[in-house]
């Protein structure tokens, strides 16, 4: 149970705090714990008062009544996350604790009174909506022109925000905070169509400008609208049209303004963007639907984008690593060797606190890491005995050969890998190859997955000997580190060793599940 709650005014800096068995009075005089000056206030509106975590609000028969969540009260309680309403002014009820608010958790309502007071039919690519006629009157084709310059301007800023996005979560987010920059919008989410079924659908991401704590209700039927029928829906002044009255995401959320349109590509509606807000009525305009219909457009086309570049994406690194299995069973003494050496790397990189990407980039380089020996041939790659020095420089060559394999390939997940491809044989003391780097001058990823390269060769049965022991492979580590091995790397490994914790038999599923880009489909 919290010790006091935090009464936070809207569009202010204020916070009064309620403290166990305190009442205070809101209002419009000076005299009035909590002033606020607003000519739709009345003098003294209402009392508020601590009650066991809760915040008990009596009306003290005001003018413009009071409202908690937009429905009207005489007394009643508000708990935190609500927000209470005195004529035009928001009060936001907090626990400062955390422990007694609300999930900020954004979910879908079934609203089957929900009607829309404007449904268009808008096709951005025509520009059609550009040439819309103006409310000026006086000069309406220089409005026009006005307002087709600022839109278009408007849609080469979100454009060149959603070109950088890598993956579906980067787009949408790219997407939402385009939207809270160009629209006066107070929330905005991402919602993406069910895969099998075409009433399905799925909140992608959302954001608001208000308390991350705050609950955000989705109107399934507005949603429904522009997914299914490809519409862009207005919804102007909901909270006091009466066609609403039993829209929960509406009126339970105190909304004056919604807007949905379609996620759309040229052949496809994807989902929809939904956005409303808070803050007054009439808010939105139906200039702004045009707007964030072409922003629906754009990201539509985006998010295909992505998606296709993510499936061009895993049929690469599917053949790549066909290919690196096929170098492994190529050399029969060293079968599965690149997704050892990637289980290795997985562990090692935790160890050393790497982040999410920097392991998943690892854990690849780790797979593909000999793939330049398909260029050296069977005779060297297969053979029994020591190699002639002629038949080792051939060998030597395979990191160069799968770089330059590699590089032809126009991924930027491909490209992250090809240090750790190039210069796994380099060694800490400058007497590796193929450029003899020296300490820190290697790559890290060269230094990391070259630990690993050498405890599973070392742990592996040769022609020309048997394959040693964990212990004994981690003592000639740990005697090397330094002059072979970059030390941090091969203390990681001991440290892995001595707990127990390294696993050389088993490849983790998120190796299984690195080449599959994580791209919502």
């Amino acid at each position: 149970m919290a010790d006091r709650i935090d009464l936070v005014v809207r569009n202010t800096d204020r916070v009064i705090s309620l403290t166990p068995g305190q009442v205070l009075i809101a209002g419009r005089t000076a005299q009035c714990d909590l002033h606020l000056d607003d000519p739709s206030v009345s003098r003294r509106h209402c009392s508020m008062a601590s009650d066991n975590g809760l915040v008990r609000v009596q009306d003290l028969q005001s003018a413009n009544g009071t409202f908690i969540n937009e429905r009207q009260v005489v007394d009643a309680t508000a708990r935190p996350g609500d927000l209470i309403r005195l004529g035009a002014a928001i009060i936001e009820v907090r626990d400062p604790t955390g422990t007694a608010q609300r999930p900020g958790e954004t979910y879908f309502v079934e609203d089957s009174a929900v009607e829309s007071v404007i449904q268009r039919r808008i096709e951005p690519t025509s520009f059609d909506w550009l040439a819309s006629v103006s409310d000026d009157a006086a000069a309406p084709e220089l409005a026009v022109l006005k307002r087709a310059q600022r839109h278009l301007s408007t849609l080469h800023r979100v454009s060149e925000r959603l070109a950088g996005a890598r993956d579906i979560a980067q787009l949408a987010d790219s997407t939402l905070r385009a939207i809270l920059e160009v629209v006066q919008a107070d929330r905005c989410a991402v919602v993406l169509r069910g895969k099998d079924d075409a009433t399905g659908q799925e909140v992608l991401a959302a954001r608001s400008r208000s308390h991350a704590t705050e609950r955000f209700a989705v109107s399934r039927t507005l949603v429904s609208a522009a997914v299914q029928d490809g519409v862009s829906v207005f919804a102007h002044d909901a909270s006091s049209d009466a066609r609403f009255a039993d829209g929960q995401s509406v009126i339970g959320q105190r909304v004056r303004s919604v807007m949905c349109v379609p996620l759309r590509t040229t052949d496809d509606i994807l989902g929809a963007l939904y956005v409303d807000s808070l803050s007054g009525a009439g808010r939105f305009i139906e200039a702004d639907l045009e707007l964030l219909a072409a922003i629906g457009n754009q990201a539509g086309v985006a998010m295909h984008r992505v998606r296709l570049m993510g499936e061009l994406e895993r049929l690469l690194l599917d053949t790549i690593k066909a290919i690196a299995a096929t170098i492994d069973a190529r050399d029969g003494y060293t079968h599965r060797h690149s997704e050892r050496v990637a289980a290795l790397v997985s562990q090692l990189s935790r160890e050393l606190g790497l982040s999410e990407a920097e392991r998943e980039t690892a854990e690849l380089s780790a797979l593909l890491h000999d793939v330049g020996k398909i260029a050296v041939p069977d005779a060297i790659l297969n053979k029994a005995g020591k190699l002639t020095p002629d038949e080792f420089a051939e060998m030597k060559k395979h990191p160069v050969h799968g770089v330059h394999i590699l590089e032809n390939i126009q991924s930027a997940a491909v490209k992250a890998v090809l240090p750790g491809v190039q210069y796994h044989h380099e060694k800490y003391d400058g007497t590796g190859y193929p450029e003899g780097l020296k300490g820190d001058a290697i790559p890290f990823l060269g230094r990391l997955l070259c630990v690993a390269d050498v405890f599973d060769a070392l742990t592996s049965a040769r022609a020309y000997r048997g394959a040693l022991s964990a212990s004994e492979a981690m003592a000639m580590i740990e005697k090397d580190a330094g002059t072979h091995f970059d030390p941090s790397v091969a203390a990681a490994a001991l440290r892995l060793f001595r707990r127990g914790e390294l696993n050389v038999e088993a490849m983790p599923s998120e190796i299984r599940q690195l080449l599959s880009v994580r791209v919502k489909a």
